[in-house]
């Protein structure tokens, strides 16, 4: 844990504390049903400070309330989008740490190949 930046982790740690606070999962509203979740992903974010980590636990949340056959509209278009722009940063994160392995390891690969 990197503790140089204390201040950001615990307002972090307060958001998503005051969040379930305030978290009802059987309410009806936006704010209980997407804006909550929204912050104690923010919060998250900001506690843990690794947006692999997060964007993997909202697409995951995302795929578990995806109703697309739901009476309004968080469950017809917020979920899906969430669920969509989170696997999408995981994919992009994938990607840019499968390419920085390769160019990392490149050098040591063809050595490898002109010395049998």
């Amino acid at each position: 844990m990197n503790l140089n930046r204390p201040v950001p982790r615990l307002i972090g740690l307060a958001t998503v504390l005051v969040c379930l606070a305030l978290y009802d999962p059987d309410g009806t509203t936006a704010l209980q049903r997407l804006l909550l979740p929204l912050l104690m992903a923010a919060g998250a974010w900001a506690l843990v400070q690794n947006l692999a980590a997060v964007a993997l636990t909202v697409a995951v949340l995302g795929v578990i309330h995806l109703n697309l056959d739901g009476g309004d509209w968080i469950d017809r278009v917020a979920w899906p989008v969430l669920t969509l722009a989170a696997t999408g940063v995981c994919l992009a994160i994938l990607i840019r740490r499968f390419r920085a392995r390769i160019a990392a390891t490149h050098e040591a690969r063809w050595a490898d190949r002109r010395d049998p």
